[in-house]
């Protein structure tokens, strides 16, 4: 179970302890905990992963407690897809898209832009090692 710092753009960093022999990695951002994946296991040529945010009282048994990012605190999953790994709905959320919560078009920009760089450090660094 390796684990590494990652700093992102927006000046965060994350503790990311991956789980190869499960292809998936925990994201640690001070009191924050998430979880990405692929979102489609067994094809690693899709652009496609999962972050799951979690909220608080988390019985997922991973302890995933959301996201803060800026002034806004995100829960529940997205899936990030496409060549810049746009956040959107996840298909198993019921049309609940945890980025429609926040009012402030360029806050929301920003934790998009968060989220797709989770997603991105994902794919390309974690992914490759999970052993399909």
């Amino acid at each position: 179970m390796p684990q590494t710092l990652v700093r992102f753009d927006d000046g965060t960093t994350a503790q990311v302890t991956a789980y190869l022999d499960i292809g998936n990695a925990l994201y640690s951002f001070d009191q924050d905990l998430i979880l990405a994946k692929p979102a489609y296991y067994g094809q690693p040529d899709r652009r496609a992963v999962t972050i799951s945010l979690g909220r608080p009282g988390d019985t997922s048994g991973y302890g995933l407690t959301g996201l803060h990012i800026g002034d806004w605190f995100l829960t529940g999953t997205v899936m990030c897809t496409g060549d810049d790994f746009t956040p959107r709905t996840h298909p198993h959320a019921r049309g609940v898209n945890p980025l429609d919560d926040i009012a402030d078009p360029a806050a929301r920009q920003d934790a998009a832009d968060h989220l797709s760089q989770i997603a991105y450090h994902f794919h390309t660094t974690i992914a490759p090692g999970i052993k399909w």
